[in-house]
């Protein structure tokens, strides 16, 4: 009797070992879905009760719940950062109201857990490699990650989510990534719209580093030189222009705010760089080293 119940003690504590592992092994994306941080465009500013609306909409999301209650008043201006600023906002069909709930749903239920902690561990992987404390690096590191590896889409209306996970894009889903990425890190990004020199329409993107606004175009440095050098990082509204960007709009319809802190300048002709503890030393075109502080 008592080996009876010594197999059985043994049988189970294995089996609730192998379930609690199962939960970790890369199959549940609820073991590392709060790694994420639910931010949005910089070019958006809403109320605490948007922002509380459209951080659940994401949690529902990530934890692919079929049902969530939130509040009504704020939702449409929740729904907007949610589908401009979510990735995995491209996994829902719909949200519809159904009496004092709304209900979530998915295009594929069937694989929406798998999608999602696929999403989660592609993201983690990006910001493992390119991770350091000094923020002006990590946009660094992340922008040449990017336009060195995201090859070219076939697919015009490919998403942030499948650049992410697929590793390829367009102008518009390259600049939502790294949007995305520097957003995960704290870094107010904003997403902008424009044309070029034909008319052709165009997403590039913009963020902060050390209380300056910069333009970022890694879609033309992977066209350019397979995202080996630094030419359109950090540039100002002139410098845009100048590579022949004009009509700048953020994704909320204002007129994009003017870049004009030139501290990036010697990137516009860069022949080599590299990042030297908390310096940048780029090599000019003229053979001339340049060391911009980080």
């Amino acid at each position: 009797m008592k080996k009876a119940i010594a197999v059985f003690l043994c049988v189970f504590i294995f089996s609730a070992l192998f379930i609690s592992c199962k939960k970790d092994d890369g199959k549940n994306a609820y073991t590392v879905y709060d790694t994420l941080s639910y931010n949005f465009d910089s070019a958006y500013a809403y109320d605490d009760a948007t922002v509380r609306t459209y951080k659940d909409l994401c949690d529902a999301v990530v934890k692919g719940s079929e049902e969530i209650r939130i509040n009504a008043g704020v939702l449409d201006n929740a729904l907007q950062l949610f589908y401009t600023s979510f990735p995995l906002s491209v996994l829902v069909e719909d949200i519809k109201p159904s009496g004092s709930a709304y209900i979530i749903r998915y295009k594929n239920k069937e694989t929406l857990d798998d999608d999602v902690y696929k999403f989660i561990e592609s993201v983690n992987n990006i910001k493992g490699k390119c991770n350091n404390e000094n923020k002006t690096v990590y946009a660094i590191k992340i922008y040449s990650y990017l336009s060195s590896s995201v090859k070219i889409s076939e697919n015009t209306g490919i998403s942030c989510f499948e650049t992410i996970t697929k590793g390829e894009g367009t102008s518009f889903s390259y600049a939502n990534t790294f949007e995305y990425l520097l957003q995960q890190n704290g870094i107010k990004a904003y997403h902008i719209l424009c044309e070029d020199m034909g008319g052709n329409s165009k997403a590039i993107s913009a963020a902060e580093l050390d209380g300056k606004l910069y333009y970022f175009d890694l879609f033309s440095e992977y066209n350019d030189n397979q995202g080996k050098l630094l030419k359109y990082f950090g540039m100002t509204t002139e410098d845009a222009q100048n590579f022949g960007l004009h009509k700048f709009i953020y994704t909320n319809h204002n007129t994009a705010d003017d870049a004009s802190d030139l501290k990036f300048e010697p990137c516009r002709i860069c022949r080599e760089w590299e990042i030297d503890g908390e310096n940048l030393l780029i090599t000019r075109s003229d053979d001339k080293i340049v060391q911009v502080a980080l």
